[in-house]
């Protein structure tokens, strides 16, 4: 097997051509480099310097060897330098579970930050609700989810993003798109398109405790996880819908977009969520980046 301190010495013998000048750039005694020599010329089993009294000069093997020399020298410098830069967070993957509406405002401003700050690290990004987002952070087949409440602390920590109000989704033919702001009166006994309670729990809770307050009860048509099916069944004319006003974003044919005066018991939120004993050395780095955008979002609120 082929030891990195004698290809060190050969190619430092090769270049100065002088084992006594080679030693010195090398920080060793001439005696301990020409063994070191010696010894990789034993394991290739070939001659690789003509010795003479006061000068060595290389064999058509060593003169072969040398560039090869090099190459694996510089290859194994390479992998050196990217552990440690691995072992530092500053290189690597990151995998980041979002949900759909995340993908709108936080994940394009995530992956810009980490291209020109990690521009080694890779991001693996996985789609989902929120459900699905909490079920691979628990299988570790994530390592950081941008998701909706709730949070359980016991299994996990937490870095509250953004906060965002409910906006109206309604088709264009609505006689309420014609209205500069709506209430949620404008929404009893009409059809609606409602977030499910399997996998859109959270905006369903906050929804009902809405509706309840104001004692409105919209005739719910459809119950759907994502938010561009419930946009796709709005363009499709089957109901209005109450969506987080980041979706304000897409461009749907036949949707406009209304505010509504609301009481909202608390506001939509989006934290980025991981387990503690995640040991992927980017995790750290990638949070890092992320605060920047939590402390910007709390004061824009604020």
């Amino acid at each position: 097997m082929l030891d990195f301190a004698q290809l060190s010495c050969f190619v430092a013998a090769a270049e100065e051509m002088h084992f006594g000048r080679a030693a010195t750039r090398l920080n060793m005694t001439q005696p301990t480099l020409s063994r070191q020599v010696q010894a990789l010329e034993r394991t290739l089993k070939v001659q690789l310097f003509e010795r003479a009294n006061r000068s060595v000069r290389l064999t058509t093997a060593g003169r072969g060897f040398l560039p090869e020399a090099k190459r694996i020298l510089a290859l194994a410098d390479g992998a050196s330098t990217w552990a440690r830069r691995m072992a530092r967070g500053e290189a690597g993957m990151i995998r980041l579970g979002f949900t759909a509406t995340a993908a709108f405002v936080d994940v394009p401003l995530i992956l810009d930050r980490v291209a020109k700050a990690l521009p080694d690290v890779r991001v693996q990004l996985k789609e989902g609700t929120s459900t699905v987002q909490r079920d691979a952070l628990l299988a570790d087949l994530i390592d950081v989810a941008l998701l909706r409440p709730p949070i359980d602390r016991s299994c996990y920590d937490a870095m509250l993003l953004r906060q965002e109000q409910f906006i109206a989704a309604l088709h264009a033919d609505d006689p309420r798109a014609r209205q500069d702001e709506l209430t949620l009166k404008d929404f009893s006994g009409s059809d609606f398109i409602m977030y499910s309670a399997e996998g859109a729990g959270y905006s369903h809770a906050i929804l009902n405790v809405m509706f309840n307050r104001a004692g409105v009860t919209p005739n719910m048509v459809h119950y759907l996880d994502q938010n561009h099916s419930i946009l796709a069944m709005v363009s499709a004319g089957m109901g209005a819908a109450l969506v987080p006003d980041s979706l304000t974003m897409l461009s749907l044919p036949n949707v406009v977009f209304r505010p509504v005066r609301l009481e909202m018991p608390f506001p939509l939120e989006m934290y980025l969520m991981w387990r503690p004993q995640n040991d992927n050395p980017v995790l750290s780095t990638f949070l890092s980046l992320c605060e920047p955008l939590a402390v910007e979002n709390a004061k824009a609120c604020g």
